[in-house]
């Protein structure tokens, strides 16, 4: 990835619906250019895909943080796997420390989080479930600086 890459994945993560004709004309490129290298990066993995991002908070949702140990001799990857498939699932990290796992989850209410929790604890692989609830969101961004 060289500096033309990072210039076009700035526009891009700054509005991803923006055309190329509109990036190649803020980065004085051509717009053949920006969409071969668009879809280099994306043939390589770098993009990911697009995506509308909601703000959670105003349609009631609650974000849970979720640390989880696994049982010795079990994989982290598999109970990873399995808590992939909780739909309420966000984000899922392996970690250092006590833990194994950290995940992120948005539940549709409060009260949803309790299930959500149950539902991680009867993962075949599962030791013990840390959980906390998000009272308020200060900052929430998938945008990194290149």
């Amino acid at each position: 990835m060289d500096e033309l890459d990072k210039e076009i994945l700035k526009e891009l993560q700054l509005d991803a619906r923006q055309s190329f004709t509109a990036i190649a004309q803020k980065i004085k490129i051509s717009t053949a250019t920006v969409s071969d290298r668009v879809k280099r990066l994306t043939e390589k993995g770098l993009i990911c895909g697009y995506t509308t991002i909601l703000n959670t908070s105003k349609i009631g949702m609650v974000t849970l943080i979720t640390r989880i140990k696994t049982k010795p001799g079990s994989s982290i990857e598999e109970v990873g796997e399995g808590i992939a498939k909780l739909e309420e699932s966000c984000s899922i990290y392996h970690i250092t420390g006590d833990f194994d796992l950290l995940v992120t989850s948005k539940c549709p209410g409060q009260g949803k989080c309790g299930a959500i929790i149950e539902k991680i604890k009867e993962i075949e692989g599962v030791e013990s479930v840390n959980s906390e609830i998000v009272l308020k969101i200060l900052k929430e961004e998938l945008k990194v600086k290149l």
